[in-house]
């Protein structure tokens, strides 16, 4: 018998602005469950919701009417015993990085605190698949969970003034890739030749919330050449 996701607790930003929060906390488990309710709330509130945005633990919902919490709550527990199947696809994407020197900024950073060698490094990072839990900071940026704990690493003390575009880097439980030039915190450990964000684009950012990413190592030279493709 599955175990049973309790309602989450709410709270009431406006008029029209409903936010609901689950375990504060960053994990796999927690991400699953603030999916399942988010499409949950798609399906339920239908026309009523203007736009709900999902979180690490919370849900927040914009509507056009206020809605009847214990009619949510009544529905989303026995959503849990029902046959229904709660459908989802995430899409699964291959993301090249050059681990180059030129690029991995920090990679002797984290070596020293870590205690692993470069390639040590490279190997981990590549071996798991991330989820995207949350996109922000910068458009299109994906915060990508969770690391493997040998590399939890914490962010710079300092952070630099610019990070270019499109390095990938590691910081506490998390990687991500900046997809603009901008000041950052996080450890660079490597750089992808694709452009994450572009206006001109039919899809604007590469990630959405929920898809799953792994990375794989490409050579410089493979780096210049998918650059110059302009992906």
């Amino acid at each position: 018998m599955q175990q049973m996701i309790d309602f989450p607790t709410t709270m009431w930003i406006s008029q029209h602005t409903i936010r609901f929060a689950f375990h504060e906390e960053i994990s796999q488990e927690n991400f699953l469950v603030v999916q399942k309710f988010n499409r949950f709330l798609k399906k339920m509130l239908q026309q009523n919701l203007v736009e709900s945005v999902a979180s690490y633990h919370t849900v927040t919902a914009y509507i056009k009417q206020k809605i009847d919490l214990d009619f949510l709550q009544e529905h989303w527990l026995w959503m849990q015993v029902s046959p229904t199947v709660d459908d989802v696809t995430n899409r699964q994407l291959q993301i090249p990085v050059c681990y180059d020197e030129e690029f991995a900024l920090d990679m002797y950073r984290v070596m020293d605190y870590t205690g692993l060698s470069y390639e040590e490094i490279k190997k981990i990072h590549m071996s798991k698949l991330y989820s995207v839990y949350l996109i922000g900071f910068l458009p299109g940026f994906p915060y990508l969970g969770e690391l493997d704990r040998e590399l939890f690493v914490p962010r710079l003390k300092k952070p630099r003034n610019s990070v270019f575009a499109s390095s990938v880097g590691i910081g506490g439980i998390q990687t991500g890739i900046y997809p603009l030039d901008s000041p950052g915190g996080w450890n660079i450990i490597g750089k992808t030749p694709l452009n994450l964000f572009d206006v001109h684009r039919e899809d604007t950012f590469i990630f959405s919330l929920g898809d799953q990413v792994q990375f794989y190592e490409i050579t410089k030279q493979e780096f210049i050449e998918i650059k110059s493709k302009g992906v």
